[in-house]
């Protein structure tokens, strides 16, 4: 009950907050309903991430050293993206880290088109769609998978929020062939009114493979626009239930390469 607590939290913020501005989608695992400007590079880089997750017997303990999320902007309010994460796992993890495996995984690409774009502070959202394949670059998988979200973004004076929801198939080969998967997540962004550039920042996110149990997490964390449009952020996550994670941090940053055309293009 505590764990669902901690979003709940955030919502009540919205009360003391100052408008809220748009930045990247680190630390989150879905993402909004936005692309960067055409011919203008974004990355997103883990530095370190760190994830347990309760197995009978002995646990399993992954580090993941690192994770990119590179986005290239395109003419039409279009990007594409292109993602992977590096893991190192102890799956017999008896209190000190061992390396047992080496792997990439989440490794996918993506076209992402923003359809519909409103004024700020509008209840109408901006929406997007990103579709694409999702490689078979972890141990068990073979064959692509695909992948295709709608995301919507609020863009409210006093609250930013991104809703996505889609589907897709699995990696992973079952004993009846690949199975469909159903995706979803919420994220919001309260803006500190004391330090503007500091975001307090939540999400909700689950993924349901189908004949399974659902997997859902809540991740919670802080956003710092830094100098130089860096932006640092931090986390920590928990799993709901026991197909999840049982607990996991994140920290990184975001940069961007290439002037934007308010800087008078490249």
């Amino acid at each position: 009950m505590w764990k669902c607590l901690l979003l709940i939290t955030w919502c009540t913020l919205v009360g003391c907050i100052v408008p809220a501005q748009v930045f990247a989608l680190r630390p989150f695992v879905t993402t909004d309903a936005d692309v960067v400007e055409t011919n203008q590079i974004e990355i997103e880089l883990g530095l370190f991430g760190l994830h347990e997750r309760k197995q009978a017997g002995t646990d399993e303990l992954t580090l993941e050293v690192p994770g990119i999320r590179f986005n290239y902007g395109l003419p039409w309010d279009s990007e594409i993206v292109l993602e992977t994460v590096g893991e190192l796992i102890d799956n017999e993890y008896a209190g000190s880290l061992g390396i047992k495996e080496k792997q990439f995984a989440s490794t996918a690409g993506f076209y992402k088109k923003v359809w519909w774009r409103a004024e700020s502070g509008s209840w109408t959202p901006n929406f997007a769609t990103e579709t694409g394949a999702v490689f078979p670059t972890e141990k068990g998988t073979s064959g692509l998978g695909c992948e295709g979200t709608g995301i919507f973004s609020w863009y409210l004076k006093n609250l930013t929020c991104h809703m996505t929801l889609g589907g897709g198939t699995t990696t992973e080969e079952f004993g009846d062939g690949r199975r469909g998967l159903f995706i979803y997540g919420v994220i919001l962004d309260v803006p500190v009114p004391q330090y503007k550039k500091l975001h307090l920042v939540a999400e909700y996110s689950g993924e349901k493979v189908e004949s399974s149990i659902l997997d859902h997490q809540i991740l919670g964390g802080f956003v710092w626009e830094g100098p130089k449009e860096i932006e640092y952020d931090i986390a920590g996550f928990t799993g709901l239930n026991r197909e999840s994670v049982d607990w996991g941090m994140t920290m990184g940053i975001t940069f961007f390469i290439g002037k934007t055309e308010k800087d008078g293009g490249l």
